[in-house]
């Protein structure tokens, strides 16, 4: 018997059209745990750069949960950004808009690097995949993104003129 989430992950999988496979691989979202060997260099380096805005994420994931499953006004958004394997050795930082939450599993359209580049995936992953949360308001407001603002920050300042 299906579940009312299950049925509304694939009424949105359906909205998404048929995706070839031979064009697109499902993708496959990383985990400290789960991370195949050769990624795992590269996810270490990562953790460790960014260790305080992800603590930080992950200290106030609770609450902005507990603000998705009470229900978001219309038009507001809920990602989550995971790591996701781009080669045997390496990962991209990807965003997900949050479908539904059930337990500690997260259900999610994985969204494209680049807009227009192509649909948008269904997937599902553990919350301990979760790298930082970003609350999008309809009104155009951020909340969190504490990974995304901490790197446009170093880029700032790695892009400022010595004097």
């Amino acid at each position: 018997m299906k579940t009312p989430f299950a049925l509304g992950l694939l009424l949105a999988a359906s909205f998404l059209g048929t995706v070839d496979s031979a064009r697109a691989q499902a993708p496959v979202v990383l985990t400290a745990a789960t991370a195949p060997a050769g990624v795992r260099p590269a996810l270490a380096r990562h953790e460790s750069a960014l260790a305080d805005p992800v603590r930080e994420a992950l200290r106030t994931l609770p609450q902005a949960k507990k603000k998705f499953l009470a229900g978001l006004p219309s038009g507001d958004q809920f990602l989550l950004s995971v790591r996701v394997v781009a080669t045997d050795t390496s990962f991209r930082q990807a965003s997900a808009r949050v479908l539904g939450w059930h337990g500690t599993t997260v259900q999610a359209l994985l969204l494209p690097e680049v807009a227009d580049s192509a649909e948008p995936l269904p997937v599902s992953f553990p919350e301990t995949a979760v790298v930082d949360w970003t609350l999008l308001r309809a009104s155009g407001r951020e909340e969190g993104n504490y990974v995304g603002r901490y790197t446009d920050t170093a880029r700032q300042m790695e892009s400022m003129p010595l004097r």
